[in-house]
């Protein structure tokens, strides 16, 4: 049971567990704080994962890090013995803690359980608690304390302001984009059973990427899928633009909007058989309300919304939508 207790910890960290009386605590957690119940580490001791997420019974602590958990019936003495052999009590440590993190195991049915977590990978989480908005997870006598982040990336948003309706259905990635990783890493984790790219969250938490379906009648996927990408003159458009039109796959990324601009990154990953067509360059599209304002290709975006290439600033959004050149004197 002790070894069980700690997967489920591990599960706290961004492994997604199965619980036998509570629901799985499906979502993005990043780390707040730690306390040590004997003082032997420093206050503002860091956890080794700053961000797990947790889907369907399985928790991702990094890119390369998923750890299937479920959930067992949680029993102070087996889950941590260390305590119960240096008589410390179930009490005692509840009201530690209350003290320092501000939640409490009293009411606690289960523990989330990681199956069989790879040394390098999501140790020293073996298991977790889910305590409403927070995931607990002990170590030793160290605990570390998660929080559910309510919005996506929530503290990417403090340049935006509200959330554009847009956007409520959708995880962001962050900036700047890594697009050699995006496209080594990840793309191969968009594919489906027939080779054709799909929504995915195999790449969380660093990318997450969509695949516009008309099928949904969602108002982001509909611009995206119904856009001309002939726009601003971008070459081998034909047989891809309009998406929908042409019934191919349009795979995009969702970043944090700067106020109500809405950036997104479209890329045309669809399978391409005998060279039937030509492949369109990744561009990215600012939108504000509902339509889209401009399209530019060729650079990445900074967290400044800088568009650059190998490192020079070639263009910047602009609060209007714009992609607006930046000269070099």
């Amino acid at each position: 049971m002790y070894r069980l207790i700690l997967a489920a910890l591990s599960c706290g960290f961004g492994v997604v567990c199965s619980l036998a009386h509570a629901a799985a605590p499906n979502g993005t957690w990043k780390f707040d704080r730690s306390a040590d119940y004997d003082g032997r580490v420093p206050p503002g001791l860091v956890s080794r994962f700053d961000t797990i997420v947790v889907r369907d019974g399985e928790a991702r602590f990094s890119a390369d890090c998923a750890v299937r958990f479920h959930a067992e019936e949680y029993f102070f003495s087996d889950v941590f013995q260390s305590f119960t052999k240096a008589d410390v009590t179930e009490k005692q440590v509840d009201a530690f803690l209350k003290k320092k993190l501000g939640v409490s195991l009293s009411s606690v049915k289960d523990v989330h359980v990681l199956a069989n977590a790879p040394v390098t990978c999501a140790q020293p989480v073996m298991e977790f608690f889910a305590i409403g908005d927070r995931l607990l997870i002990p170590s030793g006598g160290t605990f570390y304390s998660y929080v559910r982040q309510r919005t996506s990336n929530v503290e990417t948003f403090a340049v935006a302001g509200a959330m554009p309706r847009l956007l409520s259905n959708y995880e962001v990635t962050r900036l700047p984009l890594d697009y050699d990783r995006y496209l080594s890493w990840c793309r191969p984790k968009l594919q489906g059973p027939n080779g054709r790219p799909r929504t995915t969250d195999r790449c969380a938490p660093d990318f997450y990427p969509y695949v516009a379906d008309p099928k949904r009648h969602d108002p982001l996927m509909d611009i995206i899928g119904n856009h001309d990408y002939a726009m601003n003159g971008q070459q081998y458009t034909e047989g891809f633009s309009p998406p929908f039109q042409q019934k191919v796959a349009a795979t995009f990324l969702v970043f944090p909007p700067m106020k109500q601009v809405v950036l997104v990154r479209v890329d045309d990953f669809d399978i391409v058989r005998n060279e039937e067509r030509d492949v369109m360059s990744g561009v990215y599209l600012s939108i504000i309300d509902d339509k889209v304002v401009d399209q530019i290709e060729g650079c990445q975006f900074d967290r400044d919304y800088v568009c650059r290439v190998e490192g020079t600033a070639v263009a910047r959004l602009t609060d209007k939508g714009k992609f607006e050149h930046v000269s070099h004197k």
